[in-house]
């Protein structure tokens, strides 16, 4: 009788586990869903940008190469609580770590980042709110301190 309820219990837990997905099979679900707007900013319009944009008293945005956002604001109210279902249930793997997750009146921020040492490669902010959910995927190499004085600044 143990047998089986430990079977039981351990095939649960392999199904949770498979149910819960890593941050990058979500974005490349979500940028196959009809009716999103999704937009990739590349490493050349990126610098471009940095060049006209005068982003000398932030250096955070220096470190940044690519930037994709997606906007669900469009697409069914099944499809954004499927996809708010989704995010809460976003493992913390292959690299990616929540740093902040909050829910306040409906809505919900959750943002993930990727580090290489002292680097962070890709942060990842989840939006999900009644109004305009939005993801929005920041690549390249972000300096630690950069971020932190960032956040200095505005506190």
């Amino acid at each position: 009788m143990k047998k089986y309820l430990l079977c039981l219990v351990l095939v649960l837990a392999i199904g949770q586990m498979s149910y819960a997905q890593s941050v990058d099979k979500f974005l490349k679900n979500v940028s196959k869903t009809e009716n999103i707007d999704q937009m990739k900013i590349g490493h050349f319009m990126m610098n471009l940008g940095k060049m006209f944009g005068g982003v000398g008293d932030m250096p955070v945005v220096r470190g940044v190469h690519t930037l994709e956002v997606y906007d669900l604001s469009n697409c069914d109210a099944g499809v954004k609580r499927d996809f708010a279902n989704q995010i809460n249930s976003l493992k913390d793997s292959d690299g990616y770590e929540t740093v902040i997750m909050a829910k306040d009146k409906g809505d919900n921020v959750r943002i993930m980042m990727k580090k290489k040492k002292n680097e962070i490669s890709d942060l990842v902010i989840l939006c999900m709110g009644d109004k305009e959910p939005a993801i929005v995927k920041l690549s390249g190499k972000i300096k630690e301190k950069d971020l932190s004085e960032l956040v200095d600044k505005y506190n």
